[in-house]
């Protein structure tokens, strides 16, 4: 299945339509749940950061699949100081080179090399929804060395993915490994876990947890979807979200892996980070 699959000429045609939140998000959500959706990522990521302690000001950041660019002004806000963005699509780098003229953007499939000329110096490398679009294992491990190339020793990998105990997939287009499968491709490449922060619970498609849960988020995303088809009843994904991502800010605060998507601490050794 995976050897059909083109994950640069998929990417590029559905880029290409709208370098948006529906774009890189969920598309069928529309416009409004995926801002919240968005913030639910960026509420994750701030704990993460502060659970590892990790300084952002005055750091360089590498993102890989960059896409629409839509934690740039996330780390902006956290006063980086260099930005590199890597993506499979040239409509990604080009425009987001047009719209951030001061920090470098290349295309590469991080599941084969990266550009020569990427530094590696990063403090913080990110792979944000990406790796799980990876289908195969060879490609994936790959992913996994040449993100911990990109980092300087400690610092640090933040990855998006479900970490469940069962693999979900693969499918045409995803494939969502383990807890297990991470760790211990990340331990090949020199990095180590430190931390995991839940993003969602309720928001979106759940890979563990009960099914009364894996049904509700299943109920609750198709009826979003038909919502944000009619521009008629579309603003009632705006409450719709805002009452989720509220739940969702209880919920997470656990610390734990939760049943959907978690944001994965890793630390690349040599460096003086140390297992919170």
């Amino acid at each position: 299945m995976s050897e059909e699959f083109q994950p640069q000429e998929y990417w590029e045609e559905r880029l290409s339509a709208n370098l948006g939140l529906t774009t890189v998000g969920h598309a069928g959500l529309g416009y409004a749940y995926n801002a919240w959706l968005y913030r639910a990522r960026y509420r994750a990521l701030h704990r993460a950061l502060a659970a590892a302690q990790i300084r952002a000001r005055g750091a360089a950041v590498a993102e890989i699949g960059v896409g629409s660019g839509a934690y740039i002004p996330f780390w902006q806000s956290e006063g980086i100081n260099h930005l590199t963005g890597l993506d499979i699509t040239q409509v990604s780098v080009g425009a987001l080179a047009a719209r951030y003229p001061g920090y470098i953007f290349a295309q590469c499939d991080i599941g084969v090399a990266l550009p020569e000329t990427a530094r590696r110096d990063h403090e913080i490398i990110t792979a944000f929804d990406v790796l799980f679009h990876i289908v195969d294992d060879a490609h994936f491990a790959v992913a996994i060395a040449n993100m911990a190339r990109l980092a300087r020793p400690g610092g640090y990998l933040l990855i998006s993915d479900s970490l469940a105990d069962r693999a979900w997939g693969p499918t045409t287009t995803e494939y969502h490994r383990t807890y297990a499968d991470y760790r211990d491709a990340l331990a090949s490449a020199g990095v180590r876990v430190v931390g995991v922060e839940p993003i969602f619970y309720t928001m979106t498609t759940t890979f563990a947890g009960s099914p009364a849960l894996s049904r509700f988020t299943r109920r609750t995303t198709r009826a979003i979807g038909k919502l944000a088809a009619r521009p008629a009843t579309a603003w009632v994904n705006q409450l719709s979200g805002a009452a989720l991502y509220a739940a969702d800010g209880l919920l997470t605060r656990g610390g734990e892996r939760g049943p959907s998507l978690n944001l994965l601490i890793a630390v690349k050794d040599g460096g003086d980070a140390a297992t919170p």
